[in-house]
């Protein structure tokens, strides 16, 4: 059977834009697979070739190199979008979207589809090894909408939902992009994202719904309080989804409180057409917890035998459910790895679900450290942290040293005396402080032996902190060889 033909975009430096849409929902509508992928957050080189993929398209960003003779050596159509503005270019026989929607037909037929063939192909942000295309299916965007969201968040056509996530990722895509349009909801695209921006987006359009990432809502925090007095704090927000990382609880509480909103933290995953439970659902919310399984999604906790552990104990969480993905695009392997035959997906976080239904992650199965034996979260180490009064947040990840061993070595960033300052001096934390305060709270073969000042985290879109980074492993396993594979 023939491959469907592929649909790709390829972003820098992305923006919101109604192409997004146009694009999107042209290529689903006609049968196609849609595919948005960000190469870089520099100028990408001459790279073209998309992991796994055959038949291709590219509509390439105006920041994008494109080698044109590599892409007609491999059959690859390429539409290259021009910058935008009055005096921008412009391509040959293209016409402004205006033009062409105030002359086009309202006479339309969509191309009949079997639900369970892929619609989107979402790349993994790559956090731990190679990106994965995950087909996400028509039927799991379906789910997703009646199912999933309807038991955790109410939309409804008179709401107006901010979009300033981007939509390479599947976060904004579910939760923003196709939730809205399911929904018959106003969707408020922001072309470039700040906190004053974002501030003013949301108070000038009375936002009632608003998913974000954790430091979004930390920057728009103290934004407001910082500049409480020359900007008005909208109280439109009925509610705002947290996604991508974990929020911390004082910022959680501290923001519901100034913007007189609340907050439902969810998590889920690429695989998972985003989110398959959430934590403050109902106003039912409880520290630590990614919540209970929302309404169509069996959660469960597995050791490494594959199987189920009491609630208490630790292993994977596993998901199952018609939300779930089909799979790695032209990867049998990657797939088989996570997705067994009874239909649960291995999500490779770890974590236990209490008496009450409730789940927790302690950390990822692939960021364990291992040292002289023991096993050391990571995660842990970094919530003692953040409790530090000069500290804003902090990743740990293991480093080789001389010997050959692991060494626990904590990267920090200090607290900031603004949302867009710099790091006060007077409140850098020492290396003794930060040792002495570990002493407190941690035993002694969890306490890093090392502490890094950092002005700032290297983070993924939705906010993941990029631990293989900080360990060196900086190689940007995205930007696709030249080969005719």
């Amino acid at each position: 059977m023939a491959q469907k033909e592929h649909t790709w975009r390829l972003l820098y430096n992305p923006e919101g834009d109604v192409a997004d849409i146009v694009a999107y929902g042209a290529s689903v509508a006609e049968g196609r697979i849609a595919g948005k992928y960000q190469l870089s957050t520099t100028l990408v080189p001459d790279t073209l070739i998309i992991q796994r993929s055959r038949e291709k398209g590219i509509i390439a960003g105006a920041d994008v190199t494109v080698d044109k003779n590599l892409a007609a050596a491999n059959s690859i159509a390429i539409a290259k979008m021009a910058r935008q503005g009055r005096n921008s270019a412009r391509a040959i026989g293209t016409i402004q979207l205006s033009e062409l929607t105030s002359k086009a037909s309202r006479n339309f037929s969509s191309v009949d589809v079997d639900p369970d063939d892929p619609a989107v192909i979402i790349y993994t942000s790559g956090t731990t090894g190679n990106p994965k295309g995950a087909m996400l299916t028509h039927r799991n965007f379906h789910f997703q909408c009646t199912t999933i969201v309807k038991s955790l968040i109410s939309f409804t056509h008179e709401d107006r939902v901010i979009g300033v996530l981007p939509l390479y990722h599947i976060y904004g895509l579910a939760n923003a992009l196709i939730v809205s349009f399911h929904y018959g909801a106003c969707l408020v695209l922001m072309p470039q994202y700040s906190p004053q921006s974002l501030l003013e987006t949301i108070d000038r359009n009375r936002a009632t719904i608003m998913p974000a990432i954790p430091s979004m809502y930390q920057l728009l925090l103290g934004l407001a309080r910082t500049k409480s007095r020359s900007i008005n704090i909208p109280k439109s927000l009925r509610a705002c989804i947290s996604g991508g990382a974990p929020l911390s609880l004082a910022v959680m509480k501290d923001f519901m409180t100034v913007f007189d909103t609340k907050i439902m933290e969810g998590y889920g995953l690429t695989e998972s057409t985003s989110s398959v439970c959430a934590n403050g659902v109902g106003g039912i919310y409880k520290e630590g917890s990614i919540g209970k399984a929302a309404d169509g999604v069996e959660l469960n906790v597995f050791d490494e035998q594959g199987r189920e552990v009491p609630d208490g104990s630790e292993g994977e969480i596993a998901i199952r459910s018609e939300t779930l993905f089909k799979g790695y695009w032209n990867n049998l392997e990657a797939t088989r790895e996570v997705l067994n035959d009874e239909g649960w997906f291995f999500t490779g976080d770890l974590g236990y679900r209490d008496s009450e239904g409730f789940y927790f992650i302690t950390d990822r199965k692939k960021d364990i450290i291992i040292t002289h034996g023991y096993n050391i979260s990571p995660r842990e180490v970094e919530e003692v942290l953040a409790e530090h009064p000069k500290v804003v947040e902090a990743a740990v990840v293991n480093v080789p040293n001389v010997k050959g061993d692991e060494t626990v070595t904590a990267f920090v960033v200090p607290k900031f005396s603004g949302p867009e300052g710099a790091a006060d001096p007077a409140g850098k934390p020492t290396h003794r402080e930060l040792q002495e305060f570990c002493e407190l709270h941690l035993a002694p073969y969890k306490r890093p032996r090392q502490y890094v000042i950092v002005d700032s985290l290297p983070k993924s879109a939705t906010g993941k902190v990029l631990r293989r980074e900080l360990r060196g492993e900086s190689e940007d396993t995205r930007l696709i060889e030249r080969s005719d594979a």
